[in-house]
């Protein structure tokens, strides 16, 4: 079945607001009634087809098309289908995701995937900060799901995250994994200033070695730690663009903490994994 199509003409109306457009709402509506759905646009409400050009008709799998970062909420609580985002998306992209699978062909802003519980959420670009953290007021993260960057994320990836995986292959900014509480976090660059303060469990894979011995965190020696091949298999077979995961092995430096804040998170530095990271 051809996908719903949103084509965005020209915008006069500044930041929109577009989290009624997911497959799981828009099923079983025709054109006509999306066409009549209002988006928030600052004060006003507009019509989408005032917005956006409709074609198509299968609304499990939705296109935004000449999409820009005046796009806000894109995927907001998506429980299931397809959402391709062909252009850079706004804030908020995935928030409170339960479910269904997000793709964008550009960069997204920030709080990508914000207390998101599941779901998959694949952006080709780079992302601002927040990603995967918790929202405003919240006290918990992500909670499950699965994240992938294929540039650079910004400060504060996971903060309060409590499961799920977080991959960027680019550089992420500091403060990764504040205040985490369990999950997983794979940064394949250079990782910024005060990764894994205030750490409760969880796991941060890293690699390349941080600039900073992080604070709050014992060596723990050199191990194998077989649980690695399973994940990195597991990536490997998701994109294209993870499949040099596929050739890692298991072996990295571990770091155990934040042992300031009692906690039992580690910190892996990968040995075998810098053909694969940035530079």
């Amino acid at each position: 079945m051809k996908p719903l199509i949103l084509t965005l003409r020209r915008n006069d109306h500044g930041r929109i607001d577009v989290s009624p457009l997911t497959p799981d709402k828009l099923h079983g509506m025709n054109r006509d009634a999306v066409a009549a759905i209002r988006l928030q646009c600052g004060r006003r409400r507009v019509r989408v087809d005032t917005l956006f050009e409709i074609t198509g008709r299968g609304a499990r799998r939705v296109e935004i098309r000449r999409s820009t970062d005046q796009l806000f909420r894109i995927g907001f609580r998506m429980r299931s289908g397809t959402l391709e985002v062909r252009g850079h998306a706004g804030d908020n992209l995935g928030e409170r995701m339960e479910g269904g699978e997000i793709r964008v062909r550009g960069d997204a802003g920030e709080w990508v995937g914000a207390s998101m519980g599941g779901g998959l959420i694949d952006v080709s670009g780079c992302v601002g900060h927040r990603i995967g953290a918790a929202l405003p007021g919240q006290l918990t993260g992500m909670k499950d799901g699965l994240i992938l960057i294929a540039g650079d994320a910004g400060d504060r990836a996971g903060e309060r995250m409590r499961a799920g995986t977080i991959v960027v292959l680019g550089n992420s900014g500091p403060w990764l994994a504040h205040r985490m509480a369990a999950g997983t976090i794979i940064v394949m660059g250079r990782s910024g200033a005060h990764a894994g303060i205030g750490m409760k469990r969880g796991t941060i894979l890293m690699g390349r070695k941080p600039l900073l011995p992080p604070v709050g965190f014992r060596a723990a020696g050199t191990l194998k730690m077989e649980f690695l091949r399973l994940l990195f298999k597991q990536l490997g077979g998701t994109r294209t663009s993870m499949a040099m995961f596929r050739g890692f092995g298991p072996e990295a430096i571990r770091l155990a903490g934040d042992l300031t804040a009692g906690g039992k998170g580690e910190i892996l530095i990968l040995l075998n994994a810098r053909a694969g990271a940035a530079t």
